[in-house]
């Protein structure tokens, strides 16, 4: 061969980029993409507080398998165009089209790393960032995506007309083979996304005593019976679902407390016991007012520690007899929450959080106005929910600032109201709160995302989950959220579904750039 028409063949000789069709790139991409797009809708409705209409479990799959996978398409399509003023066949392209094209790569980019990066088990604060920039890139690529999808239409059209053409076959023969691990991540749902693991979708439901303000909700010792209080008393067996009203004197219920053989009424007037949730229940020889906590010794049923208008009192003889006991107690007459942590008992008034020592009460927090102490259900951390200072977590040692999730009032600088937390084990911890409904924590209250769909405007106070459902006393009666049944991918699932979509997408890729492939458009 001369050597001029050798330098004339390489001269002419064609990248592999350079062969892809941009119409089927195109096409293929914006397919994976409004399919992407439309899965993500569901998680919009779910954060905006409305019920999804699908399980987010079911659409975890199908955004990540179709985000991953038009990845492919997009590294094809970018390594076709890059970032250059002139693109081989296509005509000359006017400066603000081709900042259109770079905005879409650096919006694309953004979200597919945030994405991809939100694989990672961050803490709840990093992952709620990196969902929010996630949700905001996508939503930011939209529209530029709509002026791209219309400007180059005229290169993807041959493929949407009517089949006849070989290209066209291959086209959609292979986005079917692209999309058909589907059938296996809908037969087979995770939860992938924090919305989905943060229990989001469901929403609150009226489940009785509709109407009714409750701000005491417990369960029995035996774990059988709810038993609610406020305006009045109420029970259900926990499998029953059919709360009613108990018999009891017309006082403002303030207070619960259950030991394995009573349980114990704190009202505005006094304090009751009944040996049964249902009553009867009989007025304790209580000498003060306005019982909010309650506490029985975990080794000694007998000895019962209350607190009132008039500071604490503890009976170490099932309540017949009492003695005052709020020696180091800067406000008494404020004595609220008490319950016992690794065996010593702690306390609050409206400055501070104390610990007793067998003869005074010792300062332990200067968190102010905490209306419940509850310890996690493994013993390993102590809550104290404040109206006004949010959260603080004690494990033992040291008292942690745990409000971080959890709207403040009045701006960002406001106050954080907390009235209980619930934190069963191996479970997401659970914080009523007094205007944002339901917060839910996976890492030990560090970090809370809430959970309020269908409640409505007025203070929860209390939240306990049984089963697959989350039981909630509010001002407005009792309302009931139906979790989903999800479960958790592990290691080997993540890399099966991931190497499938980028598999599957490449393979797409490539079989379009063979000598016989996709037309050149």
């Amino acid at each position: 061969m001369a050597p001029s028409v050798a330098a004339a063949g390489l001269g002419q000789r064609r990248s592999p980029a350079s062969q892809l069709s941009l119409g089927a790139l195109g096409l293929g991409l914006v397919l994976l993409v409004s399919l992407a797009w439309a899965t993500g809708f569901f998680y919009v409705i779910a954060r905006l507080g409305l019920p999804a209409p699908v399980s987010l479990a079911l659409v975890d799959g199908v955004h990540l398998y179709v985000g991953v996978a038009s990845i492919a398409f997009f590294a094809a399509k970018l390594s076709r165009v890059g970032l250059r003023q002139h693109v081989d066949g296509v005509p000359e392209l006017f400066a603000w089209q081709r900042w259109i094209s770079w905005s879409l790569a650096i919006l694309y980019t953004a979200a597919y790393v945030t994405g991809l990066v939100l694989l990672i088990p961050w803490p709840s604060g990093v992952s709620k960032q990196l969902v929010n920039a996630h949700l905001l890139t996508a939503v930011w690529a939209a529209l530029p995506s709509s002026w791209h999808v219309w400007h180059y239409r005229p290169r993807a059209f041959p493929y949407l007309s009517r089949l006849g053409r070989r290209t066209q076959i291959r086209f959609w023969l292979v986005m079917g083979l692209v999309l058909l691990p589907l059938v296996v991540v809908l037969a087979v749902p995770r939860a992938l996304a924090p919305a989905t693991k943060t229990w989001l979708g469901s929403v609150w439901e009226p489940a009785g005593a509709e109407g009714v303000f409750l701000d005491r909700l417990a369960i029995t010792a035996d774990g059988r019976t709810f038993v609610a209080g406020g305006e009045g008393l109420y029970v259900t067996r926990v499998e029953v679902r059919n709360w009613r009203q108990v018999r009891f004197p017309a006082e403002l219920i303030l207070g619960l407390g259950m030991s394995p053989t009573t349980v114990y009424v704190g009202t505005s007037n006094g304090l009751y016991a009944g040996q049964v949730a249902d009553g009867p229940y009989h007025r304790l020889a209580f000498p003060s007012r306005e019982v909010h906590g309650i506490a029985v010794d975990p080794t000694n049923a007998q000895v019962i520690w209350a607190s009132s208008r008039g500071g604490f009192w503890k009976s170490t003889n099932g309540g017949q007899q009492w003695v005052a006991e709020s020696a180091g107690i800067q406000h008494p007459e404020d004595a609220w929450a008490i319950a016992y942590f690794r065996s010593a008992l702690y306390a609050s008034d409206a400055v501070g959080v104390y610990r007793w020592d067998g003869s005074a009460w010792q300062s332990s927090s200067d968190q102010g106005l905490v209306v419940s102490l509850d310890p996690s259900a493994d013993g390993r951390e102590l809550f104290a929910s404040s109206m006004g200072q949010g959260l603080r977590v004690f494990d033992g040692r040291t008292w942690i600032r745990a409000s971080e999730g959890l709207s403040a009032h009045a701006g960002s600088r406001g106050a954080i109201h907390v009235v209980s937390v619930t934190a069963p084990r191996q479970a997401p911890a659970l914080a009523a709160t007094m205007l944002n409904g339901v917060a839910i924590s996976q890492d030990g209250g560090r970090h809370w995302s809430e959970l309020r769909a269908g409640l409505p405007v007025g203070a929860l106070w209390r939240v306990i989950q049984v089963d697959h459902r989350l039981i909630a006393a509010s001002d407005h009666g009792i309302y009931e959220y139906t979790l989903p049944l999800l479960s958790i991918p592990g290691a080997a699932w993540w890399v099966l579904l991931i190497s499938a979509a980028l598999g599957t997408g490449f393979s797409a890729v490539a079989w379009g750039a063979l000598p016989r492939g996709w037309s050149n458009s």
